[in-house]
């Protein structure tokens, strides 16, 4: 037996017209024409039946159209859950982080919230800590950023300056070993072996770059590029409180 499938209104009505043409006398299916079309369709036996049941009684109920369409595709797009927008929107950001929270909010599966989320009826959104800036700050950032360009007269325009003349140092920290990682080994491989004094307090080691602005020819080769070098810190000396 074929397995049952939702067919739609378009299959249906093949379906009818491949019956009605294949009639006896009697009005009925002619021998072996149910089993065809369950074949044809992948359907089951009873799918067929069915349908030529709903036929018939259209047909005595003398219906000028018959019709066919998928009932059950329209009382699935019925039951949907709604998005109440001004419900979601008077929801506490706090009570919106997680798909678990908005569910019980909206008093509603996880399933749904899911299917919003892929329909873009809602959107995930991250969200960082931006400094607390006050008047003063603000002059000062403005002051920096204007230091960085200069007039341009041939164009009547401010631009940044080349920054030809700079250079940019930082110095950035790096733990030496992970308090766990993952390695892959052969069978029968020693396992490495690792420890430290302290799991709160692993050593760290520190290197200082120095790099600037790269420098390109006019035919567009690479003259400079920026890259002046990288240094350890290799020396360890007891922290000073100022």
């Amino acid at each position: 037996m074929a397995p049952s499938k939702n067919l739609s209104t378009q299959q249906r009505t093949r379906k009818m017209q491949k019956l009605l043409s294949a009639l006896n006398k009697k009005g009925k299916p002619m021998l072996g024409t149910i089993n065809a079309l369950a074949t044809e369709f992948q359907v089951c036996r009873k799918t067929i039946t069915r349908l030529w049941s709903e036929v018939k009684k259209q047909i005595t109920n003398n219906n000028t159209v018959i019709n066919l369409n998928n009932k059950r595709v329209d009382r699935e797009t019925t039951n949907k859950i709604k998005f109440d927008e001004e419900k979601f929107k008077a929801i506490k950001y706090e009570l919106k982080g997680t798909r678990h929270l908005v569910a019980k909010q909206m008093e509603v599966s996880q399933t749904t919230v899911c299917r919003w989320k892929k329909n873009k009826v809602i959107r995930k959104h991250t969200n960082s800590i931006k400094p607390t800036l006050n008047e003063n700050n603000k002059l000062h950032r403005l002051s920096f950023a204007l230091s960085k360009c200069e007039y341009d007269e041939k164009n009547d325009a401010f631009k940044f300056k080349p920054y030809t003349n700079v250079v940019h140092i930082d110095e950035k920290n790096f733990y030496l070993t992970r308090e766990t990682q993952t390695y892959y080994l052969a069978p029968g491989e020693v396992e490495p072996h690792k420890e430290c004094q302290s799991k709160r307090f692993i050593p760290k080691i520190m290197f200082m770059c120095a790099v600037a602005k790269p420098i390109f020819t006019t035919n567009g080769d690479v003259f400079f590029d920026g890259k002046i070098g990288i240094w350890p810190f290799i020396t360890q000396e007891p922290a000073k409180r100022t």
